[in-house]
C-alpha cells in the first residue's frame, strides 16, 4: 500500500523528518538544560565554600564562623562538615581517607566536585541525591582542612523534569501540527503527480485525450504543462500515422498486384491478400506446406542478391504458365543507410503477353487471310484485262473465281465487325420467346443435302413431342449452331456421322453437335475459342474457314446467358455442347 502511494510515502518522510529533527532537538535541550542547571549549582556550591573557607580562615571566633556559615547554608538547604584540624595547630592523618587523586587535587588547592547520595569515598551519605564539594581550606598556601557541602538536588530534578516534559510536549505538538501540514503538503505536491500518472497511463492504453489540471508556475507545473504538450502532440501524430497506415492499407487491398516487404531473414513482415496468395502457392510447390511468414527460395534468392548490391532488381518468374514480373527493392533504416529489409512487388503480366501475342496473331491472321484472295483477285483480275483466253467458259471460271473470293473476304470483314461489336457490347439482339427445337429443326434440313453429298451420316436427335422454351434471338442462335454443324462436317470425312442433339434439363437445355472426325489435340482445347486459332498451324485453305466462328459463337452463347464447351480425342472426334437457361414461369424476357 505504502510503496504504491506517493501521498503516504511524501507524508511519512516529511513526518519521519520531523519527527527526528524535534526529537534530537529535545535531547539536546534536555542535556542543555541539565548541564546548564547543574553546573550552576555546581558554580554556587563552590562560591560558597570559597566564601566559608575564607571566613573560616579570617574569622578568629570558630564557633561564629560556623554558625554564620550554617546560617548562610540554610537558604539553599546546604549543610557542611569539617574534615581536618581546622582550629588546632596539630597535623592529622584526615587526608589518608581520600583516594590519591583527590588528595592530590585538594593539596593543589583544587575542589573537587560530586553527584549523587554519597560522594563516593568516606562515610558522607545523603538521603535524597545531592551535589557534593570538597573544598580545600588554605591558610598560607598550606591546607589545613576540608570543607565538604552537599545540597540536595531535588529542586534542580524537579525544575528540570518540568523542562523536559514541556519539550516534549512542545515536539509533540510540533509532530501533530507536522503531520497536518505534512499530508496537506504532499497531498498538493501528489495531486498533479497523480494526474500526470493517469494521463501517461491513458497515453500508454492509446488515450490521448486526457489533460493535466496545472495550477501551479513551479517545475511540476511546467512538467504538467510539456505532458499536455506531449500528449497533444502524440495524439495528432498518431492520429496521422492511423490515416495513413488506413490509406496505405486500403491502397495494398485495392492493389491487384502483389506487395510483400521481408526482413534480413527473409521473414515476412506486410503482405496484400494477392501477395498472400501467390506466396502460399509458392511456399506449397516448394515445400509441400502452406504459408505466409516466410518468402521462396526464389523470392529468398533474389533478396539475397539485392541485399549484396543494395539495387532496384528486376525479374520475371513463369509460374504454371502465369508470367510474374516482380520488382524488389531495398528499405532502409530511417535516416540511415543501412538496409533493413526488402520489399517486392508481384504483377501478373500474363494477360499483356497473351494480348500482346494475340494482336500480333490477328495481324498476322488477318494479313494471311485477306493476302490469299487479294492476290487472286488481282491475279485473275489482271488476266481478264489483259484478254486471257478465249474461251467465254473459261472467262466465266475465272470470274466465278473472283467473286467467291470476294464473298470470302466480305465474310471475314462481317465476322470481323461481329465479334468487335460483341467484345464491345453493341452488339444487339432481339429476343423473344422461342422454342429451341424450331431453330434446331430448321439448321438441321439446311444440311441435310450438304451432309448427303458429303456421304455423311447427319442426325437431329430430340424429342419432337417435347418444347424448348428459351428467351433468345433465333437468327443468332442459329448462326451459332450453323457454324458448329459446319466446322463438324468440314472436319469429318466422307462415312463419318455428326449428330446434333438436345437433351432438357431442370433449369437448361443442352445442345451438343458431335462428329466422328478427326478431333482437337489437347494442348490445343484451351485456345480454340480464340480469335483467327486454327488447329491446322498451316493454315490450309482446303476446310476453309475465317477462324473467327468459334469466338463469335461463345459470344453470342454468353450474351444469351448460356455456356459452351467442347470435348475432344484425337482421331475420334469432338462434341459442342451448348447450355442454354430454359425459359422460367413468370421470368422476364430478357437475355
Amino acid at each position: 500500500m505504502i510503496r504504491n502511494s506517493v501521498v503516504l510515502k511524501l507524508w511519512l518522510t516529511i513526518i519521519a523528518l520531523v519527527v527526528f529533527v524535534l526529537s534530537l532537538l529535545a535531547v539536546f535541550l534536555e542535556q542543555l538544560f541539565d548541564t546548564y542547571f547543574y553546573s550552576s549549582q555546581e558554580e554556587a556550591l563552590t562560591n560558597r565554600a570559597a566564601y566559608i573557607s575564607n571566613l573560616l580562615v579570617r574569622e578568629t571566633n570558630p564557633s561564629l564562623a560556623i554558625t554564620i556559615s550554617e546560617e548562610l547554608l540554610k537558604e539553599s538547604n546546604s549543610h557542611m562538615y569539617i574534615i581536618g584540624p581546622l582550629f588546632s595547630q596539630r597535623d592529622s592523618n584526615y587526608l589518608d581517607d581520600f583516594p590519591p587523586d583527590i588528595r592530590q587535587k585538594l593539596l593543589n588547592g583544587e575542589p573537587v566536585l560530586r553527584r549523587g547520595t554519597t560522594p563516593g569515598f568516606g562515610n558522607f551519605k545523603s538521603e535524597t541525591n545531592s551535589a557534593w564539594v570538597f573544598y580545600p581550606i588554605l591558610e598560607q598556601n598550606r591546607l589545613r582542612a576540608v570543607l565538604l557541602i552537599h545540597q540536595p538536588v531535588a529542586e534542580i530534578e524537579k525544575a528540570i523534569e518540568q523542562i523536559r516534559r514541556l519539550i516534549f510536549f512542545a515536539a509533540a505538538v510540533g509532530a501533530a501540527l507536522t503531520t497536518g501540514l505534512a499530508f496537506v503538503v504532499s497531498k498538493n505536491l501528489s495531486r498533479p503527480v497523480i494526474q500526470m500518472t493517469k494521463v501517461a497511463e491513458k497515453m500508454a492504453q492509446g488515450d490521448f485525450h486526457g489533460k493535466v489540471n496545472v495550477v501551479t508556475g513551479d517545475e511540476v507545473g511546467r512538467l504538467g504543462h510539456t505532458l499536455n504538450f506531449l500528449a497533444e502532440s502524440l495524439a495528432e501524430t498518431i492520429d496521422h500515422l492511423s490515416k495513413e497506415k488506413e490509406q496505405l492499407s486500403g491502397i495494398l487491398l485495392s492493389m491487384t498486384d502483389g506487395v510483400v516487404s521481408a526482413d534480413l531473414d527473409g521473414k515476412v513482415t506486410l503482405a496484400n491478400p494477392p501477395a498472400q496468395k501467390w506466396l502460399r502457392a509458392l511456399l506449397l510447390k516448394e515445400t509441400g506446406s502452406p504459408g505466409d511468414d516466410r518468402l521462396p527460395k526464389q523470392l529468398d534468392d533474389l533478396k539475397n542478391r539485392v541485399l549484396e548490391d543494395p539495387k532496384t532488381k528486376v525479374t520475371e518468374l513463369n509460374w504454371q504458365g502465369r508470367y510474374i514480373a516482380l520488382t524488389m527493392t531495398p528499405l532502409y533504416e530511417p535516416g540511415r543507410e543501412a538496409v533493413r529489409g526488402v520489399v517486392a512487388v508481384f504483377r501478373d503480366v500474363t494477360e499483356e503477353r497473351t494480348l500482346e501475342r494475340m494482336r500480333k496473331d490477328f495481324v498476322a491472321s488477318v494479313s494471311h487471310e485477306l493476302r490469299t484472295p487479294l492476290a487472286m483477285i488481282q491475279g485473275y483480275g489482271e488476266a481478264l484485262l489483259d484478254e486471257f483466253g478465249d474461251d467465254p467458259e473459261q472467262r466465266r471460271e475465272l470470274t466465278h473465281i473472283i467473286l467467291d473470293e470476294t464473298h470470302r473476304m466480305k465474310r471475314l470483314v462481317n465476322d470481323l465487325l461481329d465479334l468487335a461489336q460483341l467484345e464491345a457490347g453493341q452488339f444487339e439482339l432481339h429476343t423473344s420467346e422461342i422454342d429451341l427445337a424450331s431453330v434446331v429443326r430448321s439448321v438441321g434440313r439446311k444440311f441435310q443435302t450438304l451432309a448427303h453429298e458429303r456421304g455423311l451420316d447427319f442426325r437431329v436427335d430430340f424429342d419432337e413431342h417435347e418444347s424448348y422454351p428459351i428467351v433468345g434471338d433465333s437468327d443468332r442462335l442459329e448462326q451459332v449452331l450453323t457454324n458448329l454443324i459446319d466446322n463438324a462436317m468440314r472436319h469429318t470425312l466422307s462415312g463419318g456421322a455428326v449428330t446434333v442433339a438436345m437433351q432438357k434439363e431442370e433449369h437448361y437445355v443442352r445442345v451438343s453437335v458431335s462428329d466422328t472426325g478427326e478431333g482437337i489435340p489437347e494442348e490445343d482445347l484451351p485456345f480454340i475459342f480464340e480469335r483467327f486459332y486454327k488447329v491446322d498451324k498451316a493454315r490450309t485453305r482446303s476446310k476453309g474457314g475465317t477462324g473467327l466462328g468459334l469466338s463469335i459463337a461463345k459470344n453470342i452463347v454468353q450474351k444469351h446467358r448460356g455456356e459452351i464447351v467442347v470435348s475432344s480425342a484425337l482421331g475420334k472426334g469432338t462434341t459442342f455442347t451448348v447450355i442454354l437457361p430454359l425459359l422460367q414461369k413468370d421470368a422476364p424476357l430478357h437475355a
